[in-house]
């Protein structure tokens, strides 16, 4: 849904962009336990970034959390401008995609979908072209929609 969309992201740091993506996510009323949440998602950005050298990242938490949220969802944020997010060719990242999921399928296949929708040669300069979180929204859901 386009709450779950958020441009521009105010953040400009790693826990900030984090922070404000499950802020993001929780005007949805399906993040029960938001702090459980960001611990679990800092976690897994200290085994490996999520972050890719194309300016996106999927931050995620390791495992599942069904406990922690109400139902699987996905929170897309655009910063202003790229920040350093743990890429490995140090290139800065801007696009954001916060995964959670309730079970390790669901994950896998949002993982999976999301991958390909990155690939597309149109979409990510299209995510970087709107102009707010509306635009974005119909941006993903295009693409999306492409896919099924």
């Amino acid at each position: 849904s386009p709450e779950l969309v958020q441009v521009p992201l105010e953040a400009r740091t790693k826990r900030s962009v984090l922070e404000s993506l499950i802020e993001v996510a929780g005007r949805t009323y399906l993040v029960w336990e938001p702090a459980t949440i960001l611990k679990a998602v800092q976690e897994r950005e200290a085994l490996h970034s999520t972050a890719f050298d194309m300016g996106v990242a999927f931050p995620h938490p390791r495992n599942p959390l069904p406990d922690a949220i109400g139902e699987s969802l996905i929170a897309f944020g655009r910063t202003a401008s790229p920040i350093p997010f743990g890429a490995t060719n140090n290139s800065k990242t801007d696009c954001f995609f916060l995964i959670l999921c309730e079970d390790a399928q669901t994950h896998l296949q949002v993982l999976a979908r999301l991958s390909r929708m990155i690939q597309r040669e149109e979409f990510l300069p299209a995510l970087r072209a709107a102009q707010d979180s509306q635009s974005a929204f119909d941006v993903i859901i295009e693409t999306e929609q492409q896919f099924q």
